[in-house]
């Protein structure tokens, strides 16, 4: 198995023989393989071991057996306890959660303090079956059926390609030992489950399930690279607005369902969101229907699906004087005094009559009753109506501001001036506002 074991390093270039190796150790059969197998491959292995606190004796049992086989290999050995059923209860989560949030947190600190190049674990072919199965059971994409990969940045597992009973035949013609947790007999946990009962059953199909799974795996594998080509192509032709993406109707409708689920899924929406968006695209149902996420908004709106950070408009104002800035959750509108009594067409700029005004002029979010005389308009106008007429998208009306001289609306940040502060011929000075970021819309 050695000489297998390091076709397999060579193949996916896991790791060098002078490469800092932080491996992580359980005391049982899997891990206790792996690094003999380290050690007759002459690797620079450094050995970490948990100790959950869960099963009493046992568990101080195999912390000093990971001990002192590694110091007889000669490999030295980090250690770390955990109050492992604490942890669950304070955060709410299983204990195999808890046990899995601990080590790899561990594990992250160990990795940078000693600068370490690779983490490596004992999955083997069966646990990347077994993952696979119960992906499957609960639903998933083509990540989830693929089972573990050999190599995710730092993580690596080089024994993935190596079933359970290889592992346990190498251990017993080397005359090994290990430690066994009697919890991996019981099939109360879903994993161990499907381990004693499922994979038998269906080995009974297929007696070769493990090599054909090896196989499925890879095409898996080299579907997802396909899937992720496509997903950067598709993502490529967003049009973007600062924190805004927009994506055509069309583009959006002709794409894949897998490719769509994919993208979306990173912005915190699921596939009911996804199909909700086609029905209503398939259907040429009016625009305006908004998602939400816990993270983004998605506004299906008139030519585009538009996603965005959610946002929250606080209440607040935000004053700003004859020469200074004011900012307002991220957004910089500042003012000068100018001679220059052009007209811009420029919308982040507002050129108003400087001797109307009354400072502090004061910015902040819009209100629902907020009213203005938009420019060229003779009556006034509730700024909503304004919106609408204006096609701003659902999901961005939220993010629209508004500065005020006294009461009164002079500026529509990024879209209109009010009518009674234009310039005019009878104008002295002018009051020239910008937007000195993009963050506004």
């Amino acid at each position: 198995m050695l000489n297998e074991f390091l076709a397999v390093v060579e193949k996916h270039k896991l790791f060098k023989p002078n490469d800092k190796l932080l491996v992580a150790v359980s005391g049982g059969v899997d891990s206790m393989v792996l690094l003999d197998l380290l050690k007759k491959g002459e690797f620079n292995v450094t050995v970490a071991h948990c100790n959950f606190k869960l099963r009493g004796a046992d568990s101080d049992g195999d912390e000093k057996f990971v001990k002192d086989t590694s110091e007889n290999l000669g490999f030295n050995c980090l250690t770390e306890s955990f109050d492992t059923k604490k942890y669950a209860t304070d955060n709410s989560i299983s204990t195999q959660m808890a046990a899995r949030e601990l080590r790899y947190t561990w594990f992250d600190e160990l990795m940078d303090e000693n600068n370490f190049k690779y983490l490596l674990t004992a999955h083997h072919l069966n646990d990347s079956l077994e993952t696979s199965i119960f992906n499957f059971t609960k639903g998933t994409g083509v990540a989830g059926l693929r089972g573990i990969l050999v190599k995710k940045d730092k993580l690596v597992r080089p024994m993935l390609e190596f079933t359970k009973a290889e592992v346990v035949d190498y251990a017993e013609q080397n005359n090994m030992k290990w430690r066994e947790d009697v919890s991996n007999s019981s099939i109360d946990y879903k994993r161990n489950f499907i381990r004693k009962k499922v994979v038998p059953l269906l080995k009974e199909v297929n007696p070769s399930l493990e090599s054909s799974f090896l196989l499925t795996a890879k095409r898996l594998q080299s579907l997802e690279s396909l899937l992720e080509k496509q997903i950067l192509e598709f993502k490529g032709a967003f049009e973007l607005e600062g924190d805004h993406i927009f994506i055509r109707k069309a583009q959006f409708q002709k794409q894949e369902w897998v490719v769509l689920e994919s993208v979306l899924k990173e912005y915190g929406f699921n596939h009911d969101h996804l199909q909700s968006t086609l029905d209503i695209l398939n259907e040429d149902v009016p625009s305006g229907k908004q998602f939400e996420s816990h993270t983004h908004s998605m506004n299906v709106d008139r030519e585009h699906i538009i996603i965005s950070p959610k946002f929250q408009n606080e209440d607040v104002l935000v004053e700003i004087g004859e020469e200074e800035e004011g900012t307002l959750n991220g957004v910089i509108v500042g003012g000068k005094v100018s001679d220059d009594l052009s007209y811009s067409i420029d919308p982040q700029v507002a050129k108003l009559d400087f001797d109307l005004l009354k400072f502090p002029l004061r910015l902040r979010y819009w209100r629902e009753g907020d009213r203005f005389q938009p420019l060229g308009m003779k009556g006034k106008k509730k700024l909503s109506d304004f919106m609408i007429d204006a096609k701003i998208p659902l999901n961005l009306k939220k993010r629209v501001m508004v500065l005020l001289s006294e009461n009164k609306i002079v500026w529509v940040v990024g879209h209109r001036i009010d009518e009674r502060f234009k310039i005019t011929p009878g104008t002295k000075k002018a009051y020239s506002l910008e937007i000195t970021n993009d963050q506004s819309i």
